[in-house]
């Protein structure tokens, strides 16, 4: 569950938990509160939001949605990790999105389409909350902020696209590679703490599918960082050795 919030959210004005919600599965913050879109929306925008929020758990490997389906909700992850991708011709997945990071909105970019343009898949077990798009429409149209913070959702996600399309188009494996390790550390669920193992859900596979490698040209990739110091390799995940050298990898230095 939500801790309390503090630091810049403690100077918010907060919703509180969802008093509607059975107590087990009740937050003791709103992620409406500690959300980077909505926290520093009104009280009453959030409240008005926040009695349509419906709460669910999905199983590791479990779909939200699917491609060409009608879309009909707003997903907010509250914790786990969701892939977002499109199925090509060839059975591959290309990976565009990971939402890792409580707060994150899945399925922004489609609130004004008929259907979803991707599928939308759980890396390990996910709790989500979630809006139906009918009664988002109708909040909307009572608090003119909340189209302002999905706006800002739909341009950061598009810009985190942009860049890994140059990434893909401008970069080398090795420096694909580094690019992702450093997105891992920087959204990482345990990066305050003095452990620097980063836990990763995503297959070899799919790791290759997202960076657009072979899964040998990834696996000669990590081995080369890891002779060469920069990272170790376990059994789920990576260590970090020197951040400065992924950084200017990633950079292409």
């Amino acid at each position: 569950m939500s801790s309390l919030p503090t630091g810049k959210f403690a100077t918010r004005e907060i919703a509180g938990p969802c008093t509607r919600k059975p107590e087990d599965v009740r937050c003791r913050v709103c992620i409406l509160d500690s959300s980077d879109f909505f926290g520093s929306l009104s009280l009453e925008a959030k409240r008005a939001l926040q009695e349509h929020l419906q709460f669910k758990t999905y199983a590791q490997r479990a779909l939200l949605y699917r491609e060409g389906r009608p879309g009909e909700h707003l997903f907010i992850l509250l914790e786990g990790e969701v892939k977002v991708y499109k199925s090509l011709s060839n059975g591959r997945q290309q990976i565009h999105k990971l939402a890792v990071v409580p707060g994150d909105l899945i399925a922004c970019e489609d609130l004004f389409l008929d259907k979803h343009s991707s599928t939308a898949e759980t890396i390990r077990p996910t709790q989500i909350c979630f809006l139906p798009k009918a009664r988002l429409q109708q909040v909307i149209g009572q608090y003119p902020e909340i189209p302002d913070t999905l706006m800002r959702a739909m341009a950061r996600n598009l810009n985190a696209y942009i860049r890994h399309v140059a990434n893909l188009g401008q970069k080398n494996a090795l420096e694909r590679v580094a690019s992702y390790l450093l997105f891992l550390h920087e959204t990482h669920h345990e990066r305050n703490l003095r452990s620097e193992v980063l836990r990763e859900s995503l297959t070899r596979t799919e790791l290759a599918d997202m960076i657009g490698v072979t899964q040998r040209t990834l696996i000669r990739s990590l081995k080369k960082l890891e002779s060469d110091g920069i990272i170790s390799l376990i059994r789920d995940g990576f260590v970090i050795h020197d951040q400065k050298v992924l950084e200017a990898l990633s950079a292409g230095g």
